[in-house]
């Protein structure tokens, strides 16, 4: 089965959006973690506010790794399911 018809099927959109919010959730804590290691661990949560949250820059932050989310959840999804039908055969 090919991506275009994983997408027809309503058990695919359920495991990209369990995917995708796991992989979103992951992605933010570990790219938050690389860079601000030292802030995170010293317990200075104000300075990366600062630096990467405040006035707005949060938007681009988010909305960058949401889609890249998204896009790996939806490539995730389908090749499992690929597999798993291929296995079948």
């Amino acid at each position: 089965m090919g991506i275009l018809e994983n997408i027809k099927s309503k058990q695919y959109w359920i495991e990209v959006v369990k995917l995708g919010v796991i992989f979103f959730v992951l992605f933010m804590g570990f790219s938050t973690l690389i860079a601000h290691f030292s802030n995170v661990f010293s317990g200075n949560f104000a300075a990366i506010y600062k630096e990467e949250w405040a006035d707005g820059k949060w938007v681009g932050d988010v909305a960058l790794k949401g889609i890249i989310s998204f896009i790996y959840a939806m490539y995730m999804v389908s090749r499992r399911m690929n597999s798993k039908a291929n296995f079948h055969k």
